[in-house]
């Protein structure tokens, strides 16, 4: 290319010096020519070639065009002449001052000897084609005879800059990053730059592409170039080998610049600090990571504010750097290296199929430059492909060295994890099978994406692992079993917890535990993991516990409306008011949907009937939710409890009675809808006066007791509600029919009752105003009432023995046996006296089954008093 170029420069001036015509030059060449010879001699004109000489193919090209009518030229032949030399010039200079070729620099140059004789006639062009001949016949010759030196002569910045590696095919895409890179290094505010990527990601290619072109600036803000490489190995002929004289620790680094620099009488750093001070210096540190970085570091700290340093690295710095992370080339640049090369070593895989070549590029060779240079370069010297790409180990080892072995335990842990997950993982993902501290985690994600073992793309929120860094360690270290199983044992408990939330959903949907959305993503879906452990921790009593499962929650999901509703459901339960409120609010205004909304207005209408007792409130929230999902059971049951509470009795009932109970699919929504009708006729019948109204109050506490024989079993809840309206019976002991329907009821739910008295102690001041009222209840009556009235519990709870213990709950074919150890399930093939009651003192044998602690060969020793 430099013989095509200087040819050409030398058919120029012979057609102007020998065009007999003595054309005075501008002063600009003129001067130019001057500066460059100051031996040249009077005149300067067109016919003087020792004038000529000095002056580039521009200058030659700028005098015949602009003066083409002097040189007999026709219109036809200047603009021809302009339209060949506008392409050539440019590549002409970056030929003579050594500046990085570019893609089809070459095939322009063989192209306009091929064809500029024939279309620009008014020349013979004969040293061209002497020098076409001599690369097609003689080709040794050009690399004799050529000599660039001299060329090196017009830029201003005193540098070292390295001859480009790449002039084997040119400078090949990073549109984006020459930009921005050039960008970071004019700009005022960015002292340290790091470029930083894989192993022959193409980083130092960049870098000196980006060098060259700055130093052709006119805006260039340095004077002076330092170029240092750190670099220990590299790609020669296909093998990767050790280098000779590399620098190795950062008093050999020092050494090299110190060549480089003025010196004074002071040390060799402080000499460099010094040059660097006087005049605006870019030193360009390649392959840092060789060195110890917290040294390097300080010598960072020390850089003057005129001068800047950029870097190539496998990783960061972490302190003072603006970081550039350079991955792969883009798949279409790749494809187009990957063709070029293999044409240059005159091989035949570029003829391939395009999708071929990029399946290749993509799946075996990482859109690597380098990894691309040493397949193909492996080829040339008659490798076999398949040998060449099941072999890759030196070549990774080559690209991934000095990067894995410093990263900390924690930072190879989560790239195990994307080992043995084999996808993309989100932060929370990250978060939930590691576990570590949120600050220690950040630490590491960060340390893995300035590694670019990890990339983070904002849109999917998810972290990537680089298919090379995926070999490297599946090869030099793959995860251990018991790491594999971990990560399973918590992958099997969360899609568990999903399954739970799942079904939840389906049963019980505006429960504070049904989470909406909670698969919409694998961040909300962690999140979901934090906020039942949350309400698991709420349950408990464990406020604090719950509270950092839910500011765990709010780091790997701050925009999901459960984590605001959840807070606000915990902050009521734990008497935080004014945060639930805003919680509340602040989830009902991220939902994306009328029921999400309606879901969390439910809750609030909740919260302000039991925690602030503001009925009006909740009356406003609940009708809202009703606008938003008319006719929902949960919504309408909700709606006609707060309405009863307000006093609007007929729309409540009006509600209820509109609701086919045998259309309900579960025992707690029946039991919830019973216990809201019988609320609804107590309610109404304390309104009325106890004299007065007594026939139709109690005719009101009949009707609610009778709703309950539309539930095949109460739950305890809605049995709460009938010890209420039994308390409130037992103030009528005037009325037959009040204490008729008292020793009914009391009778028909002996068991429910019983049992129910042992967790609430509710019937202990029912007995105690019914047998101050005794003369108007029966004996058989008052029996019942005083063993439904003991709580059982506090008597099992004295006994110490182990073995030992009081029935506390019975049922048809099981029971339950407590002391003040334990609390033991037995069977009735367990009872050796089958006669027993709640409240009699047994003895047995404990044992353990999958279920807990059980009583075996249950006997009788005595029975209440």
């Amino acid at each position: 290319m430099f013989a095509v170029c200087t040819s050409l420069e030398y058919d120029l001036r012979k057609f102007i010096s020998q065009s007999n015509r003595e054309l005075v030059i501008n002063k600009d060449l003129e001067n130019k020519a001057k500066t460059r010879n100051k031996n040249l001699k009077e005149p300067l004109n067109t016919n003087n070639y020792d004038m000529l000489i000095e002056l580039d193919m521009g200058d030659l090209v700028s005098i015949i065009y602009n003066q083409s009518f002097e040189f007999k030229l026709n219109i036809s032949h200047t603009e021809l002449l302009k339209k060949y030399f506008d392409r050539i010039i440019p590549i002409r200079n970056r030929v003579m001052h050594t500046r990085p070729l570019e893609i089809g620099d070459r095939s322009t140059l063989t192209e306009v000897a091929e064809t500029i004789g024939a279309d620009l006639s008014f020349w013979d062009w004969n040293e061209l084609k002497k020098t076409r001949n001599t690369i097609l016949t003689k080709p040794h010759e050009i690399y004799l005879n050529s000599s660039l030196d001299k060329y090196e002569r017009d830029t201003h910045v005193y540098h070292n800059l390295p001859v480009p590696e790449f002039d084997d095919t040119g400078f090949i895409g990073r549109k984006n990053e020459l930009r921005d890179i050039l960008s970071l290094l004019k700009d005022r505010k960015t002292q340290i730059i790091s470029v930083v990527g894989n192993g022959g990601v193409g980083k130092t290619a960049t870098v000196v592409k980006i060098l060259y072109d700055l130093i052709d600036l006119e805006d260039n803000p340095f004077e002076c170039i330092l170029w240092i490489s750190l670099k220990t190995r590299t790609l020669s002929h296909g093998e990767f080998t050790n280098m000779k004289n590399t620098i190795t620790d950062l008093k050999n680094m020092y050494e090299k610049l110190h060549d480089l620099v003025i010196k004074e009488e002071k040390s060799p750093k402080d000499n460099i600090i010094n040059f660097m001070s006087n005049f605006p210096t870019l030193l360009v540190l390649d392959n840092l990571e060789t060195l110890n970085t917290t040294e390097v570091i300080d010598f960072l700290k020390s850089i003057p504010e005129n001068s800047k340093v950029l870097i190539t690295s496998r990783h960061g710095i972490r302190e003072l750097e603006h970081r550039y992370l350079i991955s792969g080339l883009d798949i279409n640049d790749a494809v187009m290296y990957f063709r070029l090369l293999s044409n240059y070593y005159n091989l035949d895989i570029h003829q391939r199929p395009n999708n071929t070549i990029k399946d290749l590029i993509d799946g075996y060779l990482y859109r690597s430059p380098l990894s691309i240079k040493w397949f193909l370069s492996s080829i040339s010297k008659g490798i076999n492909e398949t040998k060449i790409l099941s072999n890759k180990d030196k070549l990774i080892e080559f690209c991934m060295s000095n990067v894995v072995e410093k990263l900390s335990d924690k930072e190879k842990e989560i790239l195990q994890l994307f080992l043995v997950e084999s996808k993309d993982l989100s932060h929370g993902e990250i978060d939930y099978f590691i576990n570590f501290e949120e600050t220690e985690l950040m630490l590491a994600l960060n340390n893995l994406i300035s590694t670019s073992l990890l990339s983070y793309t904002k849109s999917k929120d998810k972290y990537t692992m680089n298919q090379m860094a995926k070999d490297f360690l599946a090869k030099t270290q793959p995860p251990k079993n018991d790491f594999i199983k971990k990560v399973s044992q918590n992958r099997i408990k969360l899609n568990s917890l999903m399954q739970d939330i799942k079904v939840r959903n389906e049963a019980d949907p505006f429960n504070p535990k049904s989470l909406y959305r909670n698969l919409e993503n694998t961040n909300f879906r962690i999140a979901s993991f934090h906020l039942m452990k949350a309400l698991e921790y709420s349950s408990d009593k464990k406020m604090d516990e719950a509270f950092l499962a839910l500011e765990k929650a709010y780091s790997i999901a701050p925009d999901y409306f459960e984590v605001y509703k959840i807070k606000a459901f915990i902050s009521a339960e734990n008497g935080d008011w004014y945060n639930a409120m805003d919680n509340y609010k602040i989830a009902s205004e991220m939902c994306r949907d009328n029921y999400e909304k309606a879901s969390v207005l439910y809750l609030f209408s909740y919260f302000y009937v039991v925690k602030m007792t503001d009925y009006e409130q909740a009356k406003s929230l609940i009708l809202e939710a009703d606008d938003l999902c008319p006719g929902n059971l949960f919504i309408q049951l909700q709606k006609a409890k707060i309405l009863s509470y307000v006093g609007e009795y007929k729309e409540s009932e009006e509600i209820l009675k509109s609701i086919d109970i045998s259309a309900m699919e579960t025992s707690k929504l029946k039991n919830q809808y019973i216990s809201i009708f019988a609320d609804l006729y107590k309610r109404k019948a304390e309104n009325l006066d106890l004299y007065r109204d007594v026939e139709i109050k109690v005719e009101c506490y009949k009707e609610a007791l009778s709703k309950f024989d539309l539930l095949a079993e109460v739950d305890h809840k809605t049995c709460r509600i009938m010890t209420k309206i039994l308390n409130d019976l037992s103030y009528i002991p005037h009325s037959g029919k009040a204490i008729e329907l008292l020793q009914k009821t009391v009778s028909d739910y002996y068991n429910l009752l019983l049992h129910s008295n042992q967790f609430t102690g509710d019937f202990i001041p029912i007995y105690n105003r019914i047998y101050e009222a005794r003369h108007f209840y029966s004996e058989e009556f008052l029996e019942i009432l005083k063993k439904i009235s003991i709580k059982y519990k506090s008597y099992a709870q004295a006994i110490q023995e182990e073995n030992m213990g009081m029935i506390i709950k019975k049922h048809s074919g099981y029971g339950f046996i407590m002391n003040s150890q334990n609390t033991y399930y037995y069977h009735f093939t367990s009872m050796r006296y089958q006669d027993f009651e709640v409240g009699d003192t047994v003895k047995f044998i404990s044992a353990k089954n999958h279920k807990g602690s059980i009583a075996l060969e249950v006997e009788l020793m005595s029975k209440f008093k």
